[in-house]
């Protein structure tokens, strides 16, 4: 390949880095989540054996990583969107070329005098254009500008943490009781017997 890179081969890498930033995003999106199962599982072991401070620690390392892919999930939203909207212009960039494509047919066919429509209706169009694209570079800026601030308020409550680690552990607990009582009844036969 040359230096020089053709329109159309620019566009192609572009669309190429998008999807490889999507792919990406996604990963990382689910190794966040595996990481959280991973988290939850540890603190309900730390809940279990009365680890107060491996119970502590799961449970920020849980809190963290969630905040992490909401975060993550914002993005990727963000991108999706962004994407959208990129092929929106390329649409309008099309029309706008198949409108000047008409015009000058158009003025070809009719002489001058039709010319003067044509011409407004291709600069309503390209305005059109124009104004896509700047409500596109208005929502990335700003959408970019949120996505990059810490929002001063935790996005996941301690309460939703909670939840979580303490899921299954009821269950656990019931069994235990029901083993403890089994084994007591058990101990009074034996000493019955004796």
């Amino acid at each position: 390949m040359g230096v020089l890179k053709s329109k159309e081969e620019k566009r192609i890498e572009r669309s190429m880095q998008i999807r490889k930033t999507l792919g990406l995003f996604n990963r990382q999106v689910k190794s966040l989540q595996d990481m959280e199962r991973t988290y939850v599982s540890n603190a309900r072991e730390a809940k279990q054996i009365n680890a107060t401070q491996q119970y502590d620690l799961a449970k920020k390392a849980l809190k963290q990583t969630m905040e992490q892919r909401k975060r993550f999930e914002q993005q990727l939203l963000t991108l999706k969107i962004a994407n959208q909207m990129r092929d929106q212009a390329e649409s309008h960039v099309e029309f706008a070329k198949a409108l000047n494509a008409v015009s000058k047919t158009i003025s070809e066919m009719f002489g001058t005098a039709d010319i003067v429509q044509t011409q407004k209706d291709f600069e309503k169009a390209m305005t059109r254009a124009r104004t896509m694209e700047e409500r596109m570079d208005i929502f990335l800026e700003t959408s970019s500008d949120t996505m990059f601030t810490e929002n001063a308020q935790d996005s996941v409550p301690d309460a939703e943490i909670e939840r979580l680690i303490v899921g299954d552990v009821a269950p656990d607990a019931k069994v235990d009781a029901e083993i403890s009582r089994g084994i007591t009844e058990i101990e009074r036969e034996i000493s019955k017997d004796q």
